[in-house]
């Protein structure tokens, strides 16, 4: 009988009782979330915050087994079925993580958190807002949507060293969308690229990346070539997907482009695991993982569990985001990689400790994609048998990946 960490949790709710998600059943959940954030920034509120917490821990469950993304957005462009749109559901279903882990966090925080003026230019003295009404409210909604803490006294550095009031620091909105449009296309060519070298992963019912007609080397190596589109299209998916909220932000709410700072830093260039984790992949969920994972993994086990502690709950809130697709899960396929991501910060931390080098170079890039790519693979490997491949993130249509690499192949082919 196999087990699982996570076999205490119910099982994945069939998709034909979820009910077609709506902005109304949605709302009185991100209503209490709302309030919370007020309650978290006003002195004295810890009596409200926790009468408030189950309302809200009520509401996030009823909206995750209740509620499919995928149905509502089926619904709303007419379509019959929501199953090439299912892949909808797993950042809704890590959306609600983070808006329960973020619950949590400001029902307990021992400090009012308190928004920061913008810095001027040489200015390194902190100023905190004046708690008007009307700057209460504000900051309570600019809040929900600040993962990263910059402008907050709740993030170690507020003011990121890299956050310049220069012009010319900063890019400009054209090469903000140039980079927006380029990696939504980018995008589209490896899902493509992807759906046509194993098209049996094209189907919603779902496939192995692994071809059973290949021997173990080529079956191994395509896998692998797939799991580096995956990570690439995962990459890609994030990082457009910031450029089109900078550009809203910066555009439409006049927004300051220190606000907007880069999002990742080339990952595949990393030269360790603790590199290209720590600062070159995205770091939304940086504080989450601090404070459920590094900090009570510190406290217990040191340096190692700190960062054993953060992988893990990255792995939990992963693993929750294919639970959400409900076509059943298993923790190994869905969440696993990520611990294994801290075993190999912890052996390059070990190897530091007891040697004085740091993992780096041309060996160092070596092992962190070696390492990353092989456990990645059969993480992806998982979600592709539960069909998520299969999906229509473009109107068929309205694919240019699928344009480009079709028209790549008909010129070869002549």
């Amino acid at each position: 009988m196999s087990f699982s960490l996570f076999s205490y949790l119910p099982s994945p709710p069939d998709p034909a009782l979820r009910q077609p998600y709506t902005s109304s059943a949605f709302f009185p959940l991100v209503l209490g979330h709302y309030a919370l954030a007020i309650l978290a920034i006003l002195p004295h509120t810890f009596i409200f915050r926790i009468s408030l917490l189950p309302i809200v821990l009520w509401q996030a469950w009823r909206c995750a087994v209740g509620l499919s993304l995928s149905e509502g957005v089926a619904q709303l462009l007419g379509l019959e079925s929501a199953e090439r749109l299912n892949y909808f559901n797993v950042p809704y279903m890590i959306g609600v993580f983070v808006i329960v882990t973020r619950s949590f966090d400001w029902t307990f925080v021992k400090k009012p958190l308190r928004r920061y003026e913008p810095l001027a230019e040489g200015q390194k003295t902190l100023i905190e807002r004046p708690l008007s009404p009307g700057n209460v409210f504000l900051d309570a909604f600019e809040l929900l949507f600040n993962l990263r803490g910059i402008g907050w006294s709740w993030s170690s550095k507020p003011f990121p060293y890299y956050l310049s009031s220069s012009p010319t620091a900063s890019p400009s909105l054209t090469s903000i969308l140039l980079k927006m449009i380029y990696k939504f296309v980018l995008f589209d060519i490896l899902v493509y690229l992807v759906q046509y070298l194993r098209p049996s992963t094209n189907d919603p019912k779902g496939d192995t990346l692994f071809d059973p007609n290949l021997s173990l080397v080529p079956r191994w190596a395509l896998a692998n070539f797939f799991a580096l589109c995956g990570g690439m299209i995962i990459y890609t998916t994030i990082d457009a997907s910031y450029h089109f909220a900078t550009l809203i932000g910066r555009v439409v709410l006049r927004q300051s482009a220190w606000q907007w700072p880069p999002l990742s830093d080339r990952p595949w260039v990393a030269t360790s695991i603790t590199q290209f984790w720590s600062f070159r992949w995205h770091q939304f969920f940086r504080h989450i993982f601090v404070v459920f994972g590094a900090r009570p993994g510190g406290k217990l086990l040191g340096h190692p569990g700190a960062l054993m502690g953060a992988f893990v709950v990255s792995g939990y809130m992963h693993y929750i985001g294919i639970w959400g697709l409900g076509r059943g899960t298993d923790f190994f396929t869905a969440g696993a990689f990520f611990p294994i991501m801290g075993v190999g910060t912890v052996v390059e931390w070990g190897l530091k400790k007891a040697t004085g080098l740091r993992v780096g170079g041309l060996l160092g890039w070596t092992w962190t994609m070696v390492w990353t790519i092989s456990w990645g693979t059969l993480m992806l490997d998982g979600w592709a048998r539960r069909g998520v491949i299969a999906c229509d993130f473009f109107p068929y249509g309205m694919r240019p990946g699928k344009m480009i690499v079709d028209a790549i192949i008909g010129l070869v082919l002549i």
